[in-house]
């Protein structure tokens, strides 16, 4: 008999998780602050990037349209979930692990009938605007988003049927992810999967101009490290993950990477240039795309992956 499920809705104290840990309290204390701070201050700065907030580098097939960045990014969005393989005639329960303004969990939410979607994010203002986008698509009753710590969630074992985080598992600290990948395998249902697209290293040193790239990226984005592709895929077996397969997407999120130093361009001239203040974070936010083109450049050193694993059937 196919499981059923209901959406978790703005409460967390509704839904299908029995056991939920209804006494949950988001711990800011926990999570970098400088992460709650950059996407607070340059949120709304991504809009030039995204009009719908697809806060991430796009997947190019053949056939389409290098120039249109939009639907670039929407068919990343489609590749990774794709990737979890959803049984589309059950039920589903999926997770987005660091949603951000909640792009890719509309789309599921839009092209996954029986899917609903809860969203974790640490930035109280992300779950603001992709609350109001949600509704205004008619999708709310489906998608919902709470200030959660991917790292430490009020779900109970086994509760989503997949999981995801695109561009967001970088967060996690260390260079494995482990505190992630962990909690992923925890709250995933046996025989669901994760799946994370992102950025990684490929090797622990490298050239001068890399490393000094690579920290200015880290630096801009507020990340402290990405993820070594080894380590990270050790942390998945170490966690019980199996079927673990690794894309390297590279070149197929490269069209999308080359509109990086054009929307630069406008975003220095229209937020940084003539305004006045020191605006920080927002020199950070326009170096640290700039910078990603160069460790981009260094494919012995760097690569964006897809990445998805499964928890093994009880």
């Amino acid at each position: 008999m196919k499981d059923t499920v209901k959406p978790l809705g703005q409460n967390l104290n509704v839904g299908p998780h029995t056991g939920l840990n209804t006494h949950y309290q988001f711990d800011a204390s926990q999570v970098s602050q400088d992460i709650i701070q950059y996407y607070s201050q340059v949120g709304l700065d991504y809009e030039p990037w995204s009009p719908n907030y697809n806060m991430h580098f796009g997947y190019y097939l053949m056939g389409m349209n290098p120039f249109k960045r939009e639907p670039l990014l929407v068919e990343m969005n489609h590749q990774v979930l794709s990737r979890l393989q959803l049984d589309t005639d059950a039920m589903n329960q999926v997770i987005d692990l660091g949603c951000g303004v909640g792009a890719t969990a509309r789309y599921c939410a839009q092209h996954y009938e029986n899917t609903y979607i809860t969203g974790a994010t640490v930035v109280p203002w992300q779950i603001e605007k992709a609350s109001v986008f949600t509704e205004q698509a008619s999708l709310h009753e489906r998608a919902s988003f709470h200030l959660i710590d991917y790292r430490n969630t009020p779900f109970p074992d086994n509760s989503f049927n997949g999981a995801y985080a695109v561009e967001s598992s970088c967060y996690a600290d260390g260079t494995s992810k482990a505190s992630f990948i962990n909690e992923a395998f925890r709250i995933l249902k046996p025989g669901a999967r994760l799946v994370v697209a992102d950025g990684f290293r490929k090797r622990t040193k490298s050239n001068p101009l890399f490393e000094k790239a690579f920290r200015l990226v880290c630096k801009g984005w507020s990340v402290d490290t990405f993820a070594n592709i080894h380590d990270f895929t050790q942390a998945l077996r170490d966690a019980g993950f199996v079927d673990i397969k690794v894309k390297d997407s590279s070149w197929r999120a490269l069209p999308s990477v080359l509109h990086v130093p054009w929307v630069s361009i406008k975003y220095f001239f229209s937020n940084i240039a003539m305004k006045k203040g020191e605006r920080t974070m927002q020199k950070m936010h326009f170096i640290a795309p700039v910078m990603g083109m160069v460790i981009g450049m260094h494919r012995r050193d760097f690569a964006y992956y897809l990445v998805s694993a499964r928890k093994p059937e009880q």
